[in-house]
């Protein structure tokens, strides 16, 4: 069955996705436009994050593209073969035993003061002329993020370090055939000053392991199972990535939500143990990673469709997330769902690792939003990214009195 629908991923979607979403959710489809099979329902979706006969592994760029960006794309490959989001058994177990030292429990717990720290100060420095978005959502995960890699990052430095990774992840969010020169001038760059940011920060630890930030365990093992120059690189880069892009787009599109919602802010005012089922809840509502990519290794049946050997699949975790069957009334924010099992970071072996961070960073930013201002409310126009994958608010004016 071929999916007639308006063309996806227009403009129009940037700052909401959930109408084209909804026309999408149907039986998996294949659609001609993007020469791939959608996924747009929970159940599926479930399934193809957990059938090891969907690969999680990308091609390499095609050799050759129109607008010439073929050549900037070396580093992007590097990231995508070497990193861990990117790969399937055995050496996604592989990759995953090494860098999940990096998000156990008792490192991301200790950062619960750092964070606070980091909030109330952005809070007070901005208090007068306050952006959610440009002032909290996006310098906050970033800064305490130099706290985990073991390096101190000056606001400026903070500032640039997260342009490079958006720059950096505009191929993942955008067909890249229609990236413009100077996006894809931005890509190159930001590929260069990431594998800067990465030399200084091994720079640090020289050829030691067992430092107390999360980087010595990338560097310790046996020399027969360390990473390699690329890896190192790749998985880096993916604690970056994954170490503040979730935060940013929960802090920010969940502020924005619950600017709506005075009734939800009413009874966690009343009840702050709630905030974190209001977290999960918004987590859901947002699903900071829009959509994912998997690549059928052998034919596999999915409904009343035959999903040939080779086929490309997009997951839209989004569209589950929003499945009245999964979720009755997908678009209200309800508190005590009794499916808490959404899929807005993934789901089986490659569930984000960075998901605890991204739950502790929430919390404390919106509870310390809110509390600080009940009555704080809009004050400007939102603007979002130009990234679909990634959505995460430029610009969240709020006025505090």
């Amino acid at each position: 069955m071929t999916a007639t629908v308006p063309p996806l991923f227009g403009p129009d979607m940037l700052a909401d996705p959930y109408a084209r979403y909804a026309q999408l959710r149907g039986p998996a489809s294949w659609n001609e436009q993007m020469g791939l099979w959608l996924l747009t329902r929970y159940d599926d979706i479930r399934w193809a994050l957990g059938d090891p006969r969907l690969s999680s592994t990308m091609p390499p760029p095609a050799a050759d593209f129109a607008n010439g960006s073929s050549d900037l794309l070396v580093d992007m490959y590097t990231f995508v073969k070497s990193s861990l989001v990117f790969t399937d058994p055995p050496d996604h177990t592989r990759l995953r035993r090494l860098v999940i030292a990096t998000f156990v429990p008792t490192v991301i717990n200790e950062l619960a003061k750092p964070i606070s720290m980091i909030t109330n100060r952005l809070l007070d420095e901005h208090r007068d002329s306050l952006d959610l978005a440009a002032h909290l959502a996006q310098p906050m995960p970033i800064a305490v993020l130099g706290q985990l890699l073991g390096v101190s990052l000056s606001e400026a430095e903070g500032a640039q370090l997260k342009r490079w990774c958006d720059d950096f992840l505009l191929p993942f969010g955008r067909d890249i055939r229609t990236l413009s020169p100077d996006e894809l001038a931005r890509v190159k760059s930001a590929g260069a000053g990431l594998h800067e940011f990465v030399d200084t920060v091994l720079s640090r630890h020289g050829t030691a392991s067992g430092t107390d930030d999360v980087v010595g365990p990338l560097l310790a093992g046996e020399s027969s199972d360390r990473l390699s120059e690329q890896e190192l690189f790749a998985n880096i880069v993916l604690l970056l990535i994954a170490g503040h892009e979730n935060s940013t787009s929960l802090i920010g599109n969940g502020a924005a939500m619950l600017l709506g919602l005075p009734e939800v802010r009413r009874e966690l005012a009343r009840d702050p143990s709630r905030w974190p089922a209001a977290i999960e809840e918004l987590m859901r509502l947002v699903s900071p990673n829009q959509f994912i990519r998997r690549q059928a290794l052998e034919d596999v049946v999915l409904g009343d469709q035959t999903i040939r050997a080779g086929d490309a699949l997009l997951l839209i975790l989004a569209a589950a997330n929003r499945d009245p069957e999964a979720f009755p009334e997908p678009d209200r924010f309800i508190f005590d769902r009794p499916n808490r099992q959404n899929v807005a970071l993934g789901h089986g072996i490659h569930y984000c690792l960075g998901a605890p961070l991204a739950r502790l960073e929430g919390r404390i930013a919106l509870q310390t939003v809110f509390e600080r201002w009940p009555t704080i409310r809009q004050a400007g126009v939102f603007v979002y990214a130009d990234n679909f994958n990634v959505r995460i608010l430029r610009s969240l004016p709020v006025a505090t009195s």
